[in-house]
């Protein structure tokens, strides 16, 4: 590993200088452009990087960041990890990333704390990893990314989850339909999902009732398939005309489900889900869906954690919620008339 001994006795300078040229202060001590030019470019022939450890008994902040992914199997969090990683090369920051373990016994975090890491950003709803508190201990900042409820000490990113479930019962109940459903699972994000759905719907005049909500306890992809043939079990008259998945994976596996039982989306049930994950657009037909704010999202995760100490207080707790979007494409459309409809329609003619 080369060090600034090294770059000092290729150029014949002090280490001192070499220090000073690297860290942009040998100009304060009257050394020449010239030189510190030179220090830099031999410093980038060589790629010197600096140690995280030195640089922390300095006080200089590593521009390394820890990130602690929920689900690796989730492909909203793939395409988050890249904004990310995009975000941290253009400001020149430094990403480790680690899991959570099902073992909530281990300390899955205790690595990043050996790599002096400037900030910790833990990203998925309702997650809290083991190990967490060590970061608040040593005064590391942590940032959350996704909803859930305030914790001590630390900041929080999220999307506003009534606004966008307010837009799409709005755009339904515009498109003329009478009665939803719900797609969701025993995981704490979407139950509370699926309860604030539920209250919306009320508020809008929709009806959401019991017997058009399944939640199978399976991951989400088992559960949108099995919960859609769950509702496709019901009487034509009983089932909702237009479902909500509580993420997009689970509307994914239910279009599957719905054209297994040779129904199609829309022409005899709308389909819509959360989230945008990027194959939303190539479902056939592409997901109606509330989008997350990703870059929003991130950019302000990353400001929280880069932030300068002297604006951080030892148990500042800021919340920042942005807005999503609707996304309207194919997978949603007017309920077509059920038999029970027609007949009542011939009989007033």
């Amino acid at each position: 590993m080369i060090t600034q001994k090294d770059i000092a006795r290729r150029l014949g300078v002090s280490q001192a200088l070499v220090s000073r040229a690297l860290a942009g202060t040998a100009g304060q001590i009257g050394a020449a452009p010239a030189t510190i030019q030179r220090i830099r470019e031999t410093a980038a022939q060589l790629n010197y990087r600096p140690s995280a450890a030195a640089l922390t008994l300095r006080g200089t902040p590593t521009r390394t960041l820890g990130v602690v992914i929920k689900d690796f199997d989730d492909p909203f969090f793939g395409h988050l990890i890249g904004t990310l990683q995009g975000l941290a090369l253009r400001r020149e920051h430094s990403l480790i990333l680690t899991g959570a373990f099902a073992d909530q016994r281990s300390d899955e975090l205790s690595a990043l704390l050996k790599h002096q890491v400037d900030g910790l950003l833990v990203v998925g709803s309702d997650f809290i990893p083991h190990g967490l508190a060590a970061f608040l201990q040593h005064g590391i900042p942590v940032v959350l990314i996704g909803s859930g409820a305030k914790m001590p000490g630390v900041c929080r990113v999220a999307m506003d989850e009534a606004h966008g479930l307010r837009q799409l019962v709005a755009h339904l109940k515009q498109l003329g339909h009478r009665q939803l459903g719900v797609l969701s699972n025993q995981a704490a994000p979407n139950r509370r999902r699926q309860a604030l759905l539920a209250k919306l719907a009320q508020q809008a005049g929709l009806p959401l009732p019991v017997h058009c909500m399944a939640a199978p306890p399976l991951t989400a992809p088992e559960a949108g398939y099995q919960g859609m043939q769950q509702l496709l079990q019901l009487e034509a008259h009983r089932r909702p005309t237009a479902i909500l998945a509580m993420e997009d994976v689970m509307a994914q596996t239910a279009l599957r489900a719905l054209f297994e039982a040779g129904l199609q989306a829309p022409r005899d049930l709308s389909i819509a889900g959360i989230d945008d994950i990027p194959a939303a657009a190539m479902t056939i037909p592409a997901l109606t869906t509330i989008r997350q704010p990703m870059q929003k999202m991130v950019e302000a995760a990353f400001e929280l954690l880069v932030r300068p100490a002297e604006q951080r207080t030892a148990r500042q707790e800021q919340q920042v919620v942005v807005q999503p979007e609707l996304i309207i494409r194919e997978s949603c459309g007017r309920p077509h008339a059920t038999a029970d409809d027609t007949l009542k329609g011939k009989a007033t003619t």
